[in-house]
């Protein structure tokens, strides 16, 4: 018997967790379908009636394909007429084939990709509902060849967002490639881009071939790269420099700005026609002071990354977390990942405490009433890591201790050069003994201030 609510076969679904946490998106032109899934079980997926998923798409055989559920989830083709197609590749017949979830597979001509319910225990990153939406929309958008626009804050998560796109479309076996389009002077930006037939070497345009082409900071993109940019739309060709023959390209193009782009038309520093040719789909990430429901879970995620390498585990404290929820992040998702980074390595307990966030930011006594819009920026009162507040050298495998040391030396140029090479003042800033301070720069071979100085 075919339940008409969840379009699951109900004899297959255990009766005390009738869903499992995990949901099968059926796209076809402009119809979505959510069909809740069962933990385990076989479904079959066609055109007639009968089958536990139904697609009335005259691309899907009537007993087309089926859904295999338990830890893993898997797709079978049975002998369909147009095929099943994952990564690009059309199933051989009852040849069982592992999907990723997020990622969508074909069924004749129709989109479906297994996704895990919201708030679900299988989830790795956390998404506000906003960011949950966005992402739903995205993933019917990838399945195509739009170009797509993400405007948002600077460290939001912009080209996160776009390698999501990338995962969830069918040129996920292909290279994404990034272009900073503000880190390359404009001299080598063209090289960079369209390559030099000169030297013989493509540029990122053509190693996108067949993939994904992310244009950060598309804004910066000087004028005359714009019209050759506006070219390759108009040609799906690219044209090394100095070479008189035009490469073919297939790309995806998604652009990113943290600028209002329509202003920068209007301000006659970026193509109208190229806006309207980048912008087929615009998608807006809300800042993170605007997704307050992430932040405690994006911080365990970035402790528990940064505390992985040196071999410990931290929780938060409470204060910790009331502040973490209260701070606005004006640096956004960059700004909270540093914090955590930063605290990881301050902490000597299991416990990050609110200090270990705090150190650094310009009103470290009261940080609930920092400036709106300040950003972090490092302060030389930092407590040296070695030996202080840190965990011991022999907590730390070779890698981090290098970490800290480079962040100490650091911390005692910045002092010196405060004190004027004062060394007792510079070492009352940093909050240790001037022999202390003497045999650091020793350690670190930083030349001794000379004593007139003192």
């Amino acid at each position: 018997m075919i339940d008409d609510e969840t379009g699951a076969t109900t004899e297959q679904i255990d009766r005390e967790a009738p869903f499992g946490d995990r949901v099968l998106l059926v796209i076809d032109g402009a119809a979505l379908q959510v069909v809740p899934l069962p933990g385990a079980g076989t479904l079959t997926i066609g055109r007639a009636s009968k089958c536990d998923v139904v697609i009335d798409s005259g691309s899907v055989s009537r007993h087309h394909a089926n859904l295999l559920l338990g830890p893993e989830v898997g797709i079978e083709d049975v002998g369909s007429s147009n095929g099943t197609t994952v990564d690009g590749t059309r199933l051989v017949p009852s040849t069982a084939t592992k999907l990723t979830i997020g990622v969508p597979f074909l069924v004749g001509a129709v989109t479906v990709m297994v996704q895990n319910r919201a708030g679900s225990r299988r989830e790795t990153a956390a998404k506000s509902s906003q960011l949950a939406a966005l992402e739903q929309s995205a993933a019917r958008i990838a399945i195509g060849k739009l170009a797509v626009m993400i405007v948002g804050e600077t460290g939001v998560g912009k080209e996160r967002f776009a390698e999501r796109i990338h995962e969830m479309s069918p040129r996920r076996p292909a290279s994404f490639v990034r272009i900073n389009c503000s880190a390359i002077s404009e001299p080598l930006l063209e090289a960079e881009l369209f390559g030099s037939d000169q030297t013989g070497k493509p540029g990122m345009l053509e190693a996108a071939d067949g993939g994904t082409a992310f244009l950060s900071d598309v804004d910066q993109l000087p004028q005359a790269l714009q019209q050759k940019l506006l070219r390759v739309f108009e040609d799906t060709a690219v044209r090394r420099i100095g070479s008189a023959r035009a490469r073919a390209v297939d790309i995806r193009f998604i652009s990113s700005t943290s600028k209002d782009l329509q202003a920068e038309v209007e301000a006659n520093r970026f193509r109208r026609d190229l806006f309207f040719r980048i912008a087929g789909a615009t998608f807006t990430i809300p800042p993170l002071r605007d997704r307050k429901d992430e932040v405690i879970p994006l911080a365990e995620q970035f402790v528990a990354s940064a505390a992985g390498p040196i071999g410990r585990s931290f929780t938060l404290s409470e204060d910790a977390k009331q502040w973490l929820s209260s701070h606005d992040w004006p640096g956004n998702i960059r700004e909270l990942r540093n914090a955590c980074e930063r605290a990881v390595l301050l902490a000597t307990g299991p416990v990050i405490e609110l200090h270990h966030l705090t150190v650094g930011f310009p009103t470290e006594g009261d940080p609930l009433k920092r400036p709106p819009g300040q950003r972090f920026r490092s302060s030389p009162t930092i407590p040296p890591p070695m030996g202080i507040s840190a965990p011991t050298a022999a907590d730390m495998p070779t890698q981090v201790r290098a970490t800290v040391a480079e962040l100490e030396k650091q911390r005692i140029l910045e002092a010196l050069e405060k004190c004027a090479g004062n060394q007792t003042r510079a070492a009352e800033m940093l909050g240790i003994s001037r022999r202390t301070l003497i045999n650091r720069l020793d350690e670190y071979g930083i030349a001794r201030p000379r004593k007139r100085d003192e």
